[in-house]
This record gives C-alpha cells, sequence and structure tokens, in this order.
C-alpha cells in the first residue's frame, strides 16, 4: 500500500516501515475505529518524533465526528474538535497542511497551540471513495519542516486510515444485512414450525426489539368487538399488563393513525405529540417510538410499537424499514397463524383457510401422494386443485436433477424431523422455500406430511442484483482503464493523420487513404467515450440537454447488437425540438433499458425487429414527448399497470431483475415527468416518456469568455508566442512540434514535469501544454509548482489526459478551472483550446 519511498526515506526508515508494519497489521486484526485511531497517532508520532496528534473522523456519512488526540492541551483539543477543518486557513494546496504557528494570524486556536508550547502544526485530509472523510493533524513543539518522502509517509498513513473507515462501513453494513436475515429467517421458522398464536406474538416482540434495537417492542392486535386495537405482547417489564391497554379507533393516538392510514410512523417526543392526559402512554413511559402497521392483503389488522423510554430518539430510515420489515412479516406469521387455528374449527372454514393462503400448500398420506392441495399450488401449476390429488411429492417439489423417489421427505419425517430447504422448480417457474411438517392423527400417529412451498424467487433475485453490481462496478474500472490506454496512440494515429492531409505532394489515393485512417480513428474515438460515459462514475447533474442528442448517443451504444441481430432502426426526430433541463446520463440509462427491452422482445418473438424512435413537443403543455415503439410480441393487458413494479418481470428466472423499468420509473418521476407504456398483443409495445420544458438562466460567473469579434486569425494570435510541451510520449511531443512547425512560435519540449521545471526556471514562456499523468513529476505537481514559482503561468497551462473518468482528476479541472484536451483530439480543437487560453489569459489584468 505504502510506496517504497515513502517507507525508506519517512526520516526513521526502519521506523517508518515498522509503523506501517503495525498499523497494517493492526488493521487486518481488528476494524475498530476506535482502538486504530489512537494507534495510529502514537505510531505517527513515534516515527516522526512529533509531540502531538489529533484525528477526526467521520465513519459514515450520518454519524458525527470522532476525535482522538494524543499531546494537546484540552483548550486546543477543545477548539480543534469543534474546527471546520476542510476549511482550515492553514490548510495548504494539495491537500497537505504544514505552517509556522508563530506566523498564523491572531485567532483562538493559534492562540492556544502558542500558550501549549507548538510552533509546529500540520494538517492531511484522510479519503475515501465518498470524499474528505476528516482529517490527520500532527504537531512538534519545535519548528518543523517535513521532507516529501515524510509527508509521503503520511498520507499514506492517512489513506490507511481512510481503508479501514471504508472497510469498517463494509463490516457494519454486512454485519446489520445478516442480523436482519437470520431475525427474518427466524420469522419464517415460526411460519413453518409453529402456528401456535401465543408462540407467535412472543416471538415478534422478542425479535421486534433486537431488529429495532430499541429499549421495547409492543404488539397492539385489531379487536372488531371493542372497535379498537389491543395489547397482545411486550417486552416491557413492570407492573402494566400490556393486555389491559386498550384504544379505541376514535382516539386520538399515533398508534391508531398508524394502523388507519396504513403507513409507518417515527415520533421522536412522545410526551409533545400525544394528548396530554394520555394515560397509556404515561403508563409505558414511552419518550420516542416507532409505529408500525401489520398489513395484510386485505386489512390492517395491528401494530408493532419499536420503543424507547429513556431518552428522545432520531430513527434512521434503516430503523424505520426495519420495524416496517418486522412488521410485514409480523403480519404474515399472524395471518398464516389464524388462519390454521381456522382448520381446527371446521372443515368449510379450513378449506377457505387452505385456499386462501398466497404460499403454495399441499397434504400429503405416507406414500407421498397429494390428498389435497391449495389454489396458489394449482395455479403455480396451471391447473385447478382437483387434478393436483392424486400426484405425488416428487412430481411437485423435487429439483430437475433430483431422483423420482413418490416423496423424498419423507425419510426425515418418520424421524420426527422438520425440513425446511431451498430449491428450484422449474415446473413451478422460480426458487422455493419449502418447510415439510410431520400430520399426525388423533392418536400421534404419522399419517402423513404438510408440504409449504414459499416463493422466494424476489429475495434471491435482490441478492443476485447487489453481487451484479459489484461486478458492473469493478468492470466499469477495467474499461476505463483499458480506455486510457487506447488513447493514447488513439492521439497519434488522429493527429499525424490529419497533418499527413495537409501536405500538398500527396496523390488523392493518398490523401482519401489517410481520410479513411482518421475516420476509422474517429469512429475509435467514439466507441471509447461511449465506454468511458458508461464506466464514469456520474453524480446527479441536470443541465441543459438537447433530447435527440441523448437519443442518439443512447442508440450508437447498441449499434453494434441492432446491426448483428436485424433490428432497423426508424427515426423520426424533431429537429425545433426544445432543450431541457435534465441529467442526461439519468435519461440515457431510461432509454437504454427501454431499447434493450425492445431488443430482447423481438428477438425472442420473431428473431429480428423494428424500432421506431420518435420525438415531438407540446409547447401549450410544455412537455417534450419521446415514443420507443417495437413489432414485438407486446404486452398483455394485465401486465401493463405492473410493469414498473419493483422485482416484476416477465422473463424467465436468471434473465430479468425487474428493477430495470422501477428505476426507469423513478428517474423519470424525479424529474417531474411521466413514463407509461401502451400496447395490444401481437401488435408491438409503445413506451412514451413525457418529460417538462424548463429553461435555466444561465449564471453569468460560469459563461466562457467569448472571443472578441476583432479576435485575431489563430496564427496571429501565436506569433512570437513561446511555448512548452510536456510529456512522457515522444510521438504526442513530436506531433505538437508538426503542428506549430508550420506557425510562427517557438515550442520547446519536455519528457516530464521536472524537465518542464529546469526549462521554465531558464526560460519565460507565453504558454504550457502538459500532460496530466507522467511518471517522476505528474502534471497535478507541475501545475502546483507553478503555482509557486510561476504564477502567472497558472492561467496559461492546458493539461492533455485520457482519464476523464477518475473523480479525482475531473474536480481537479473543476476547481482550478484550467482548460484541457481529452485524448484522442483533432488539430482543430487543439488550435480553439490554445486560443481561447491564451485570450482568456490576455483579457485578466
Amino acid at each position: 500500500m505504502a510506496t517504497s519511498s515513502a517507507v525508506k526515506n519517512a526520516g526513521a526508515g526502519p521506523v517508518a516501515a515498522a509503523a506501517i508494519k503495525n498499523i497494517c497489521s493492526m488493521i487486518n486484526r481488528s476494524l475498530d475505529i476506535r482502538s486504530i485511531l489512537p494507534a495510529t497517532l502514537d505510531e505517527l508520532q513515534s516515527a516522526l518524533r512529533l509531540d502531538a496528534g489529533i484525528a477526526l473522523l467521520k465513519t459514515t456519512p450520518e454519524a458525527a465526528h470522532k476525535c482522538v488526540a494524543r499531546g494537546f492541551g484540552k483548550e486546543s483539543t477543545a477548539i480543534l474538535a469543534q474546527a471546520n477543518l476542510e476549511q482550515a486557513p492553514f490548510l495548504a494546496p494539495g491537500g497537505l497542511g504544514s505552517h509556522n504557528v508563530m506566523k498564523w494570524p491572531v485567532s483562538p486556536l493559534a492562540e492556544a497551540l502558542i500558550q501549549e508550547g507548538f510552533r509546529f502544526f500540520a494538517l492531511y485530509p484522510v479519503r475515501s471513495c465518498d470524499g474528505v472523510i476528516g482529517n490527520i493533524g500532527l504537531a512538534c513543539r519545535k519548528p518543523r519542516i517535513l521532507s516529501r518522502a515524510q509527508e509521503e509517509f503520511i498520507g499514506t498513513v492517512a489513506e490507511m486510515v481512510g481503508i479501514a473507515v471504508v472497510n469498517a462501513r463494509l463490516l457494519d453494513q454486512s454485519n446489520k444485512f445478516s442480523e436482519d436475515l437470520i431475525a427474518l429467517q427466524e420469522l419464517n421458522k415460526i411460519i413453518s414450525q409453529s402456528f401456535n398464536l401465543e408462540d407467535i406474538i412472543r416471538r415478534i416482540v422478542i425479535e421486534g426489539k433486537r431488529l429495532a434495537k430499541t429499549s421495547q417492542c409492543h404488539l397492539f392486535l385489531l379487536d372488531d368487538q371493542r372497535q379498537g386495537i389491543v395489547g397482545s405482547a411486550s417486552t416491557q417489564a413492570g407492573n402494566l399488563d400490556i393486555r389491559s391497554v386498550n384504544l379505541r379507533l376514535s382516539d386520538a393516538s399515533t398508534a391508531i393513525t398508524a394502523l388507519v392510514e396504513r403507513r409507518v410512523i417515527a415520533i421522536e417526543d412522545i410526551p409533545g405529540a400525544e394528548p396530554a392526559g394520555s394515560e397509556f402512554m404515561q403508563a409505558l413511559g414511552w419518550r420516542a417510538a416507532v409505529f408500525a402497521p401489520l398489513l395484510t392483503k386485505e386489512q390492517a389488522i395491528g401494530v408493532l410499537v419499536c420503543s424507547d423510554d429513556s431518552r428522545q430518539r432520531r430513527f434512521t430510515e434503516e430503523e424505520i424499514l426495519r420495524a416496517e420489515t418486522l412488521a410485514h412479516q409480523a403480519a404474515i406469521a399472524l395471518e398464516n397463524a389464524r388462519l390454521f387455528q381456522a382448520v381446527s374449527r371446521s372443515q368449510k372454514e379450513w378449506e377457505t383457510t387452505f385456499d386462501a393462503m398466497q404460499d403454495c400448500v399441499s397434504v400429503h398420506d405416507t406414500t407421498g401422494k397429494v390428498i389435497r392441495a391449495n389454489v396458489a399450488l394449482a395455479r403455480r401449476l396451471k391447473t385447478i386443485p382437483q387434478k393436483v390429488i392424486g400426484r405425488y411429492c416428487s412430481e411437485l417439489y423435487n429439483p430437475a436433477e433430483s431422483d423420482s423417489a413418490p416423496c423424498r421427505h419423507m425419510h426425515p419425517l418418520k424421524s420426527e424431523t422438520l425440513l425446511v430447504e431451498e430449491v428450484t422448480l422449474p415446473l413451478m417457474g422460480g426458487v422455493f422455500q419449502i418447510s415439510v411438517s410431520p400430520w399426525y392423527d388423533k392418536n400421534n400417529r404419522l399419517v402423513g406430511s404438510i408440504h409449504v412451498a414459499k416463493d422466494i424467487s424476489n429475495e434471491k433475485l435482490l441478492q443476485q442484483q447487489l453481487i451484479q453490481s459489484e461486478k458492473l462496478s469493478a468492470i466499469g474500472e477495467l474499461i476505463s482503464g483499458i480506455a486510457h490506454e487506447l488513447n493514447n496512440p488513439l492521439t497519434g494515429v488522429m493527429g499525424y493523420s490529419q497533418l499527413l492531409q495537409l501536405r500538398n505532394d500527396l496523390d488523392d489515393r493518398a490523401k482519401e487513404n489517410l481520410l479513411k485512417i482518421n475516420n476509422l480513428a474517429l469512429r475509435c474515438q467514439r466507441i471509447v467515450q461511449n465506454l468511458l460515459s458508461f464506466a464514469r462514475k456520474q453524480k446527479p447533474e441536470r443541465t441543459l440537454s438537447d433530447i435527440n442528442e441523448i437519443l442518439e448517443k443512447t442508440v450508437e451504444l447498441r449499434s453494434y447488437e441492432f446491426q448483428v441481430n436485424n433490428i432497423d432502426i426508424h427515426r423520426e426526430l424533431d429537429r425545433n425540438l426544445p432543450k431541457t433541463i435534465a441529467d442526461a446520463h439519468q435519461l440515457q440509462q431510461v432509454f437504454l433499458n427501454v431499447l434493450t427491452n425492445a431488443e430482447q422482445a423481438m428477438l425472442e418473438a420473431n428473431g429480428q425487429g423494428n424500432l421506431s424512435i420518435r420525438t415531438r413537443h407540446d409547447l401549450q403543455k410544455r412537455r417534450v414527448i419521446v415514443e420507443i415503439a417495437d413489432d414485438g410480441p407486446g404486452i398483455p393487458e394485465n401486465y401493463l399497470t405492473r410493469i414498473f413494479d419493483p422485482f416484476f418481470t416477465t422473463k424467465e428466472v436468471g434473465k430479468g431483475t425487474g428493477l430495470g423499468l422501477s428505476l426507469s420509473y423513478g428517474i423519470i418521476k424525479e424529474h417531474d415527468g411521466n413514463i407509461y407504456a401502451r400496447s395490444r398483443p401481437g401488435h408491438g409495445s409503445t413506451f412514451i416518456i413525457e418529460l417538462p420544458i424548463i429553461k435555466a438562466l444561465q449564471d453569468e460567473g460560469d459563461r466562457k469568455p467569448e472571443l472578441s469579434p476583432q479576435a485575431l486569425q489563430f496564427e496571429n494570435l501565436v506569433r512570437g508566442k513561446h511555448i512548452l510541451v510536456v510529456d512522457d510520449e515522444k510521438y504526442i511531443l513530436d506531433f505538437f512540434v508538426e503542428v506549430f512547425g508550420s506557425l510562427p512560435a517557438r515550442v520547446d519540449t519536455a519528457c516530464d514535469g521536472r524537465a518542464a521545471t529546469q526549462k521554465m526556471l531558464n526560460t519565460e514562456y507565453d504558454l504550457v501544454i502538459s500532460d496530466f499523468k507522467m511518471p517522476q513529476m505528474s502534471g497535478r505537481d507541475l501545475f502546483n509548482w507553478i503555482l509557486g514559482n510561476r504564477p502567472h503561468l497558472s492561467r496559461r497551462i492546458i493539461f492533455v489526459t485520457g482519464d476523464t473518468v477518475s473523480v479525482e482528476t475531473r474536480l481537479f479541472f473543476e476547481q482550478n478551472k484550467n482548460r484541457y484536451l481529452a485524448k484522442p483530439f483533432k488539430i482543430e480543437e487543439v488550435k480553439e483550446v490554445i486560443q481561447e487560453t491564451l485570450q482568456a489569459a490576455s483579457s485578466k489584468p
């Protein structure tokens, strides 16, 4: 992780190496940030012989800063702990802060440090994938100047701390996710193993308290006779009998509101929110609580309350979701228990209850033959319950590769063992959790078994989606690296082919071949740009966007697939389509999803197809309208209202997650738009996307400087200018020399940043063109050197880069407002950027 120079030259080579090793070992053993931070500060102070250190970290986006200090007094520690270190005046450009405290402006922090005897203070950022998450500050009572190697050593340690924080977050999320799964599995076991209502109620509040991480958990169930909800179970000890609590539906209570409105309500201050005379709340002593209604398909049957009685508490979205999920599972458990209790009352009620269950249920005799099946199972088998009777267990619940015994579950049943398994059942179309329970007669003799098959395909698909998301992230990183490597040679191919075309001693055939080379290079450029646009981690950013252009770029992404799959594209684009404020990358995601779905539908139905893309606008309604139509099999009418639901898919298991259209729906709604589909089975489908026409006033401060109407020609603009070109690729340097060879300008070249600084120390330049990524000294380091030694050139430097994907690279360009050339580029682009840079620099005093 650390560079060799950071370890070898950190000011105490073996000591620094040992510090790195100790920190690595500590992080490998434990991801407890509370122990990592003080130990890391101790290692830094020891290795660099410093007197004090402080670490301020935000371990999660929602958490407050953690502060660990070593060697500082109480006053300076308190000031540092409260300071906004990201904006501190002693934070030097480039992210490393190192100053003589005696030279600071007067401030409480400066006074505190000086009073405590400190003369040196340096600040280093701790970064993660989310940006700066904290800082490490180091201080010494003697004046100090840290070497570059020492700063690299500290930066390496800060990077290790940032990685440890990220890993700790991931571990914490994984643990929470595992806890949630375990709790849900426990409830599922309750559904499978027990139909005793009292047992289920007791387990619900126990699991609710654990899962929601609250002081107590209470369950209130609807009582139709009392016209309200009554207490059924609670983890709260004391004199109050929860079963004596009765809330009428007419009462002004948060619990009743959650029940009636069928929504989760989180209250931070119960005494302030509930009626002043609420004996119910006063007796329970609640301060904060989450009220989650228990919802079944038909009605709300109760309220689950997760409460804290010791303090006011702000519940996070994750905690609220846990309570809601638990309430949902509790509702299922309670409903199933009630249904099975009804079985014992009468045969008719038993049959009604049996068929009302959403899970697939069948009853078997000791040979494995079905003697009763519910409607859900029959529907899965595309038949009626009567035709399922007489079939064997192996015909229904065996995976394809299993044996054909009448019932492979009978052997464990004979040993009175409950069997729960997860299998893929092709016949029923999905992944199921099958629980098999023994069935006894009144004499406690085994007479058969009860099979309950619960469809867990959506849960499995969600897990696959999470795994796929990680894979896509890794693929994105791979793509960006490959694209960066391709951009360098493409720059040479495009540039030299253009230069050769300018020669007068070539015949027409040679020029024609050069034009072909250049066009093919441009095609490669577009392919690379398309790859980068999807590899780039885009933050939502709405700008004035051309919908036609976004559609064209999206179609271009799939152009090869459309061609080889015999999909003909028909465009009818409104050339007067108004531009609108939108996030182009999010809209491209929506268009790509709709186009891909249409392509798959047409290929499965016909092996080819016609895809029509039309845009138009309605000025009265101020809407831009996009229509994407295919000639595939169409969408059944009963599916049209469900296609935008999460996890709804008509594709085979493993071929679709059911998330694409749901995400698209959310994106369009965020844009205040609308998306819907029209279809007739056998006549294709049309997806309509409507977006509002929104115009934005451009901020005057953000406008690019306009070229003066009296601007000189490019040749006159560069006349007499002395230009320095810096790049580690010789053919790039030669290309720029060729470009400027016919112009009245002088050009010097340097193979890296260090060579460039030597030239700038001895020569005055009017313009610097530098590669951003170079060995020895990068373009970023060269820019920082220019700021300190040749500040007048800071606005006269143009960067050349093949990395427009990296968040750090793009952030650097945005912050410093320097122009750049993205590889590969054309000669015209080079001249345009040079002209803009020189004119902008000359227009400023």
